[in-house]
């Protein structure tokens, strides 16, 4: 692996960047590198679906790769950025972007297929959404886009997500990134 030397002042530069206790230079680099790239092709694209960068390999609804281990970098349903970067955070905005427009907890479940009820409920699983009046069962990276696939197709609305598998033997491919994508049309 190369190494690269860089002056004290942009070292601190880098540091702002970083997320404390979970970035690395190498990662903050990284980030950096992801900006500069999305800057520069931010204008052959619409906004709500930036381009991945030619290296990354690009995975549609029907050939999604094994997410066990995965992180996910940055993800917009629609445009939107989820509050949190996370795959529930990810799958939470996509239910309730399809329960406004579907109009009702029955579309919401037709349209989504994720086990949802109406009203509280918060064991097995379930998260309560109160200013939504729903709730819905927690999920693995894997069936957390599968829904969120679902939910792009039916209101025929941009879906990405990019993520990395983590450095971990039991991942489908330790270390590397790649994009998950649904552009509607």
């Amino acid at each position: 692996m190369p190494t690269i030397e860089i002056t004290d002042y942009d070292f601190a530069r880098l540091q702002k960047v970083a997320v404390p206790f979970i970035d690395t230079p190498a990662t903050v680099f990284t980030k950096v590198m992801d900006a500069f790239e999305r800057a520069n092709t931010a204008a052959a694209a619409p906004a709500s679906v930036p381009v991945a960068p030619a290296s990354l390999p690009v995975y549609h609804h029907d050939n999604l790769p094994p997410l066990t281990h995965t992180k996910l970098l940055e993800a917009t349903f629609d445009g939107k950025q989820p509050e949190k970067v996370a795959w529930d955070a990810l799958v939470r905005l996509a239910l309730i972007e399809t329960k406004e427009q579907a109009g009702s907890i029955q579309g919401l479940r037709k349209i989504a297929a994720a086990n949802i009820v109406e009203g509280r409920k918060d064991d097995e699983g379930y998260k309560f959404l109160p200013e939504h009046g729903f709730s819905y069962q927690g999920v693995s990276a894997e069936d957390a886009v599968k829904i969120v696939f679902r939910c792009a197709k039916g209101l025929k609305v941009n879906f990405f997500a990019e993520f990395e598998w983590r450095s971990k033997d039991d991942a489908y491919r330790p270390g590397e990134r790649a994009r998950l994508e649904y552009r509607a049309s």
